[in-house]
């Protein structure tokens, strides 16, 4: 566009001929503003609908689906605005380019109108600040659980480039750890003179359990450099800080078969994955998901072992003949 622009100013500064001379420029940059808005705002939105499934995908939690249908409550509202203004944008430029009307009119405000716009719009502004802090609160700061609604708590360690899972044994409560305590098979530096951390599971299978329905509290860390846990199917995120402790809830609402059948794809699974470039391996954080009914993860978490696996006691192979000389 540049050497096209730079050729003309050549024709006309050596030939002396200019062929936009007899041309209504106002006329003109009205019509190719107008080209060039109304041509954005349609591919605008033809990537919408284009690149659509290439969002997140479709919510598993129950303040997941909350999220979406605030997202979805806002965008019914800010996408037709978002179309209404352009569309005035437009008319304005095609009504009052400066070859039809030259000169401005001066209007006063309007008091009872600029009110009447400040409330219109103060309204929802209100009404998503206030749904969003409850919503994002779901998952950060805790959620109770309903009336016989199952709970559980487990702990997702990250290092480089792996995630291990801790999960709570027969008293259903995990037990302490320290960073000093990290060395040979103790991998997360459990602190087994702690009775509650005698029987915490340990799997081996790179994989995270959860039971449907249940409020499950996650405790997350990390053992080197920053990490992020992300659940994209339970829109939940949060980072594993090393030296910090933090936790995130959630309810998963489809079991992975449901959601198999649901989207028609028998070899669905959710995923877990570091959302925080943690290093040259960062693709290996990645960790199968697997929700299931309550009755499968309590047959499931019975098949694992206890990380703490006391010595066994010295047997006496032989017995020392007594010495009559003594």
């Amino acid at each position: 566009m540049f050497l096209s622009f730079r050729l003309i100013q050549l024709v006309v500064r050596y030939t002396g001929y200019d062929p936009f001379a007899h041309w209504d420029r106002d006329k003109v940059n009205m019509r190719l503003w107008m080209a060039i808005g109304l041509a954005g705002l349609f591919f605008a939105l033809w990537s919408t609908f284009k690149y659509a499934p290439l969002t997140l995908p479709e919510a598993a939690s129950y303040h997941g689906r909350m999220i979406d249908a605030l997202r979805n409550g806002i965008l019914s509202f800010t996408y037709p605005a978002f179309i209404l203004v352009h569309l005035l944008l437009f008319y304005m430029i095609w009504r009052y380019y400066n070859g039809r009307v030259r000169a401005a009119v001066y209007q006063e405000g309007h008091h009872g109108l600029e009110v009447t716009s400040l409330v219109a719009i103060s309204v929802p502004v209100v009404a998503i600040a206030i749904a969003g802090i409850y919503i994002w609160s779901l998952p950060v700061h805790g959620q109770k659980p309903e009336a016989g609604q199952r709970t559980l708590e487990i702990e997702v360690v990250a290092e480089q480039f792996q995630w291990r899972v801790r999960y709570p044994g027969a008293d259903g409560r995990l037990g302490r750890y320290h960073y000093t305590l990290i060395g040979g098979e103790n991998v997360l530096g459990l602190d087994f003179t702690d009775p509650k951390a005698q029987d915490d599971l340990l799997p081996t299978a790179k994989e995270l359990h959860l039971p449907v329905n249940a409020l499950v509290t996650i405790h997350v860390r990390s053992k080197d450099v920053l990490h992020s846990l992300f659940l994209p199917h339970f829109r939940t995120h949060i980072y594993a800080v090393p030296g910090q402790k933090n936790q995130v809830m959630l309810v998963p609402t489809l079991t992975t078969k449901e959601m198999r059948r649901k989207l028609g794809k028998p070899d669905f699974d959710y995923e877990l994955a570091c959302n925080q470039l943690c290093g040259g391996a960062h693709y290996n954080m990645r960790m199968k998901v697997v929700v299931e009914s309550w009755e499968e993860y309590q047959a499931w978490i019975a098949q694992q072992k206890p990380a703490y696996q006391p010595a066994q006691a010295p047997t006496m192979t032989e017995v020392r003949p007594s010495n009559s000389n003594l």
